[in-house]
C-alpha cells in the first residue's frame, strides 16, 4: 500500500518492523525504490535481503538488473548474472534473459549483450529490442538493422519499441528506402494510433533523411502531437537550410496548442542568429520565462550572444554575459569572443579572454579565438606572445 502511494520511506519502516520478512515483501520494496528512481537504495535492499539469508528470486533479479542498467553498474550486474547462471534461472524465464541483455546494452557492453542473447534458450521481441536499442545507442546503426533482420528471420515480429530503434538506425544511416518499408509495416499493424513516440521516430527518420516535406505530412497525420514532434520537424527544416519554414513551424506549433520548450527555443534562437533577426530573437528570449515558463539554457544564452554579435550589438552581448549566473561557463565567453571577432574589437576580446582564462588557464579554445582576432588585425607580435602563453599553460 505504501509503495503504491509512493510513500517509500514509510514502506521501508513497515518492512523493518515486520517479525517475518520474505522475498515477496523485499521485492515490493525494491520495486518501489526503482519506481521512485532511488536506484542505489534498491540495490542496497537486495544486499540487505541476501545478508539476512533470504535468496533473491526471479522478480528480485529482474528488478536488480533494471537498477544496474539505470546507473550503468556493470560490475554489480555481472555479479547478479553469475548468481543467476549458478542457480540455472535462465532456463525457464524469458523476462530474466531480456533484463540481462538490456543491462549489458545499457551499460555499453554491447558485445556481452549479444553473447547473452545468443546463449538464451528462448528469445522474444523484448530481448531482441534491447539488443537493437543498445546498438543504436552505441552508434552502430548497421548492426542494429542486421539484428532486426535476424530477429524477423527467427519469426519474431517487431513491436513498437523495435520499430522506434529501427527507424533511429535508418535516420543515422539516411536509409530512406528501408525507412519507408518500415513505415509501411507500422501502418499495416496500426501502431501509430496510440504511440506518439513511434510517430515522432517516423518524423525524425524522414527529417534526418532530408525528406522534410514528408516528415511534415507525417506530423500532420499523427493522431497526437507533442513538443517533441514539432521540435523534430523544426530541426529537420534547419538541417535542410529551410529556415523560414522552421520559423513558421514555431508559430504553427503554438496554434496547435503546444508550448515550446528549451529545445525549441534554442533551435529558433539559432535560426534568428543565422538570419540576423535580432528583434524576433530578443522577443523570444524575453518570452521564454514570462510566456512559456522555460528557463533559458546555456545554449539559449549562447545563441543570443551570437545573435547580438551578428547584428553588431557587441555591448548587448557583453551585458548579457555579465548578467547571467551561467557566466561561470567558458562556453559563453567563447561565444562572446566570436562576437568580438565579427566586430573586430581587439580591446573587448582581450578582456573576454582574461575572463575565460580565469576560469580555465589551459582552455586552448580561448587562445585560438583570440589568436584569430589578433591575426585578423595584423597584430603579429601579439599572436607570437599569445602562442607562447598557450604553450606554457596548455602543455
Amino acid at each position: 500500500m505504501y509503495v503504491k502511494c509512493r510513500a517509500i520511506s514509510d514502506a521501508q519502516k513497515v518492512l523493518e518492523e515486520l517479525s517475518s520478512r520474505d522475498v515477496v515483501s523485499w521485492n515490493i520494496l525494491i520495486s518501489g525504490y526503482i519506481q521512485e528512481d532511488e536506484v542505489e537504495q534498491a540495490l542496497d535492499c537486495v544486499e540487505q535481503m541476501q545478508h539476512k539469508g533470504i535468496l533473491p528470486d526471479l522478480v528480485t533479479y529482474v528488478s536488480a538488473l533494471k537498477a544496474c542498467a539505470k546507473i550503468r553498474a556493470i560490475e554489480m550486474g555481472r555479479h547478479f548474472h553469475q548468481e543467476i547462471t549458478m542457480q540455472g534461472l535462465l532456463q525457464n524465464n524469458i523476462e530474466l534473459g531480456g533484463a540481462l541483455v538490456n543491462m549489458y546494452a545499457k551499460c555499453g557492453k554491447i558485445s556481452e549483450a549479444q553473447r547473452v542473447l545468443e546463449e538464451l534458450p528462448f528469445r522474444d521481441v523484448i530481448s531482441w529490442s534491447a539488443l537493437i536499442a543498445g546498438y543504436v545507442e552505441e552508434g552502430q546503426a548497421e548492426q542494429a538493422l542486421k539484428c532486426s533482420d535476424q530477429m524477423q528471420h527467427e519469426g519474431i515480429v517487431p513491436d513498437a519499441v523495435t520499430f522506434v530503434y529501427m527507424l533511429r538506425a535508418c535516420a543515422i544511416l539516411r536509409e530512406t528506402k528501408r525507412g519507408r518499408r518500415i513505415h509501411v509495416e507500422i501502418v499495416r499493424q496500426g501502431l501509430l494510433q496510440n504511440d506518439i513516440i513511434l510517430g515522432n521516430a517516423l518524423v525524425d527518420m524522414y527529417a534526418k533523411c532530408g525528406e522534410v516535406s514528408v516528415a511534415r505530412c507525417i506530423l500532420e497525420e499523427l493522431p497526437f502531437r507533442d513538443v517533441v514532434s514539432w521540435n523534430t520537424l523544426i530541426a529537420g527544416y534547419v538541417q535542410e537550410g529551410e529556415l523560414e519554414h522552421a520559423l513558421n513551424c514555431f508559430e504553427w506549433m503554438q496554434i496547435d496548442g503546444i508550448l515550446p520548450d528549451a529545445v525549441t527555443c534554442a533551435c529558433v534562437l539559432n535560426v534568428c542568429s543565422q538570419q540576423g533577426l535580432i528583434q524576433k530573437g530578443q522577443t523570444l528570449f524575453m518570452n521564454m520565462i514570462t510566456k512559456y515558463g522555460v528557463k533559458p539554457s546555456l545554449e539559449s544564452y549562447t545563441c543570443m550572444i551570437a545573435l547580438f554579435g551578428h547584428a553588431g550589438h557587441l555591448e548587448k552581448a557583453v551585458r548579457l554575459v555579465q548578467e547571467v549566473s551561467a557566466a561561470g561557463s567558458t562556453t559563453l565567453w567563447h561565444a562572446l569572443m566570436g562576437s568580438c571577432q565579427k566586430s573586430a574589437d581587439v580591446n573587448v576580446a582581450e578582456w573576454v579572454f582574461e575572463q575565460a582564462e580565469s576560469l580555465d588557464k589551459s582552455d586552448e579554445s580561448a587562445y585560438v579565438l583570440l589568436g584569430n582576432i589578433y591575426a585578423a588585425a595584423s597584430l603579429e607580435g601579439q599572436v607570437k606572445r599569445l602562442e607562447g602563453m598557450r604553450i606554457r599553460n596548455c602543455y
